[in-house]
């Protein structure tokens, strides 16, 4: 949307807010609303709208998502895709075994099973048994990272040279200290 349809979109929200009781829209809230919306069309826009008011599986005002959702029914929330790709790595474990490397395309799921899980170690070692645990802990660790959450792991990693010369660096200074102080 662009700023020109500010105006038909504050009408599409009253509209649609006389189908809610106790609804309020305040200013506010609907540059908020507008803002979340703008990657969309108006005409997207009236449509989700219209559709929200015929379908009325909702007790008050439709979320942000409620939109996004009735404009794109097939997009797929982080809690959905998590299970999924939770899925897709057994699925690849079951079919291929620990002996075949595993090419994702989820950038999360192959951030997770080479950072948290290295894919090897982890599918030699994990028993039938663990797979639900281990499932539940993926999709903990799906979502912590799709909302931006670094678990267990940095993205900006110092190279082993570095930290090895920085530690070398402070052992050598530290002895050089101790000898001076002896000395003294």
């Amino acid at each position: 949307m662009e700023k020109q349809d500010i105006e038909q979109f504050t009408e599409i929200m009253m509209g649609l807010a006389e189908n809610y009781p106790g609804a309020v829209l305040t200013s506010n809230g609907l540059k908020l609303r507008f803002a979340a919306l703008k990657e969309f069309s108006i005409d997207q826009v009236t449509m989700a709208a219209t559709k929200l008011v015929q379908v009325h599986k909702y007790n008050s005002m439709p979320t942000v998502a409620d939109f996004i959702n009735a404009m794109d029914p097939g997009r797929i929330n982080p809690d959905q895709r998590a299970e999924l790709e939770a899925g897709k790595v057994l699925e690849h474990l079951r079919y291929h075994g620990k002996n075949v490397s595993p090419r994702f395309r989820d950038p999360i799921t192959r951030h997770l099973m080479t950072a948290r899980w290295r894919y090897y170690a982890w599918a030699s070692k994990v028993k039938e048994d663990d797979l639900k645990w281990w499932s539940r802990d993926f999709v903990r660790a799906y979502k912590a990272q799709a909302a931006g959450i670094m678990v267990e792991c940095s993205s900006a990693r110092l190279p082993l040279g570095t930290l090895a010369r920085s530690i070398t660096r402070n052992i050598a200074f530290e002895q050089g200290m101790n000898q001076v102080t002896q000395r003294g």
